[in-house]
């Protein structure tokens, strides 16, 4: 069957009178493309037509689509003469009579919890009432008789038995109770987030040359959804690869539940505008600093305060994909097709979906310290050709040794080949920078001031260990200012000029340790103070 696209333009006047005048008919989510920010759904429904001019209401669409977008696919050789997009509200009133009945289904829910415990405190109290009669009439010494405490224990007897099963019918009847109520209270926050007020209809007029029923699609873009990447990385050994785990933060407000409907993810942008950007004549102004207001500043606090609740409050729901993703690279983009159905609540709730595992080899691991800001040695791994995977930026959280070591961002734009994680500080490798020469002196006009630093780096693990140490110098920016530097330890390091950064690397072995000494001579006029 061949199937025609018809992109039309909408005529809201002349078909929203016919809205009401025809059986509507449901599309359901057949895919979803879902956009860094925005996506594109999929949904088709069955029409059955008459022979000649037909009118089709199909309902069931996001409120919330841009209406250039809209694609309608027919087949059976059927002819779309116009079409429009609607909103319904009477739709959205339905969604919110159904959460009004979830409201009301809890407030009974309630009142038979408050009704049965009532029930509960009083058979207890009849429990002790009877249990003291007994009591009563057994510790008296005269004038009871052996048929008096016999008639006295069959009474307790079957009053106990009954009031016993009562009491145990009555918790039981609380316990399910309480089950149904948190069930319930589940579910009106599982809807909270959705807030619906219209729903999206498409009313068709088209034409078919016989009676038939046809298969439409139809397919939007809605800017209400979007989804990022986050990282574990998993480092179990030095003499390991890492283990890298994608996941991907999914959220969406379509006004629709995509219930088992197949997912892509891409890293595009789509976006109203498509034009490349050009350049104007940057004039350069003056402008007027005012200062942040108290007003200004106090919401500012507010709004991150809110966010944080937002985010402290925020559940999850994690999904093992990474065998059904396939990964394709396209000219602007990256897109990650899950072949398994799934089901993305409308509520904004974010869920999580683990796209891609897999071990990384080309990792190196060395120890890096600057001293001269911080006296330990932090163990670090390098990723190599980072950006030669294609994996979109994100945020990872770095585990090493079934510890983890915090939080690092991975970024494949990075100039560099590769990608710096810091695992954490490792005590065993002790460093000690020590100011051990300074002297002063006058000349003429000019002052001149001399400093020695010597650095001891031992190694007190039970093997080598390769390490990076950076020290520094200071640099002139003025002429009057003179800096001459002597570095003791020159075979083992590399001078940046610009910016007075001396780079030690050298490889330590078990119980050894390397001293690394740098000096550096500053003349400047007397008369100056400069930040020594």
């Amino acid at each position: 069957m061949n199937t025609r696209l018809f992109i039309v333009s909408i005529c809201v006047a002349a078909l929203c009178s016919l809205n009401s005048l025809a059986e509507p008919y449901t599309a359901s989510i057949e895919h979803v493309t879902v956009f860094t920010q925005g996506a594109e759904l999929e949904q088709k429904v069955s029409l059955p037509l008459q022979a000649g001019d037909n009118t089709v209401v199909i309902e069931g669409l996001s409120p919330y689509i841009n209406e250039q977008s809209l694609q309608i696919a027919l087949g059976g050789g059927v002819i779309v003469q116009q079409y429009a997009f609607s909103t319904d509200y009477l739709s959205a009133d339905k969604l919110r009579m159904s959460a009004a009945s979830l409201e009301d289904s809890l407030r009974m829910a309630q009142d038979a919890l408050q009704d049965a415990e009532r029930r509960i405190s009083t058979l207890t109290e009849m429990q002790k009432l009877l249990q003291a009669g007994v009591n009563s009439t057994l510790t008296v010494t005269t004038g009871v008789t052996t048929a008096t405490i016999d008639k006295n224990l069959q009474y307790f007897r079957t009053n106990a038995l009954e009031l016993g099963k009562q009491l145990d019918a009555t918790k039981a009847e609380k316990s399910a109770l309480d089950k149904r109520i948190k069930a319930l209270q589940q579910q009106i926050r599982e809807n909270g987030g959705l807030k619906v007020s219209k729903a999206g209809v498409v009313t068709l007029q088209v034409n078919s040359p016989k009676k038939q029923t046809i298969a439409a699609q139809l397919k939007y873009f809605t800017p209400q959804a979007s989804w990022y990447t986050t990282y574990d990385l998993n480092i179990a050994s030095l003499q390991s690869p890492i283990s890298v785990i994608m996941k991907a933060h999914v959220s969406q407000t379509t006004g629709l539940d995509w219930q088992n409907a197949r997912l892509t993810l891409s890293t595009g942008h789509p976006s109203s505008t498509h034009e490349a950007p050009e350049l104007s004549t940057w004039w350069l102004q003056q402008q007027v600093m005012r200062p942040r207001t108290a007003y200004a500043a106090k919401n500012a606090v507010m709004a991150y305060a809110v966010m944080d609740e937002a985010a402290a409050e925020e559940e999850m729901v994690t999904a093992s994909m990474g065998s059904f993703v396939q990964t394709t690279e396209q000219a602007i983009s990256v897109e990650y097709a899950i072949s398994l159905p799934y089901t993305i609540a409308g509520n904004g709730k974010e869920q999580m979906i683990a796209l891609l595992d897999k071990q990384i080899d080309d990792v190196s691991y060395a120890y890096y310290a600057a001293p001269r800001a911080d006296e330990r040695a932090y163990l670090v791994a390098y990723i190599n050709n980072w950006s030669a995977l294609s994996l979109p930026d994100g945020s990872a959280n770095i585990t090493y040794n079934g510890t983890y070591y915090g939080e690092s961002r991975l970024t494949a734009s990075n100039d560099e080949a590769r990608i710096r994680l810091t695992l954490g500080d490792d005590p065993q490798v002790k460093i000690k920078r020590e100011l051990t020469a300074q002297n002063s002196k006058q000349s003429g006009s000019n002052k001149q001031v001399s400093y020695t630093y010597t650095t001891t780096v031992r190694n007190d693990k039970t093997t080598p260990v390769t390490i990076t140490v950076y020290d520094q110098y200071p640099v002139s920016t003025a002429k009057e200012i003179q800096v001459s530097v002597n570095d003791k330890n020159a075979s083992v390091s590399t001078d940046d000029k610009q910016t007075g950064i001396i780079t030690y690397q050298f490889t330590l072995q078990p119980g050894k340790s390397r001293t690394l000494e740098l000096s550096y001579t500053v003349k400047y006029p007397k008369d100056w103070r400069i930040n020594l």
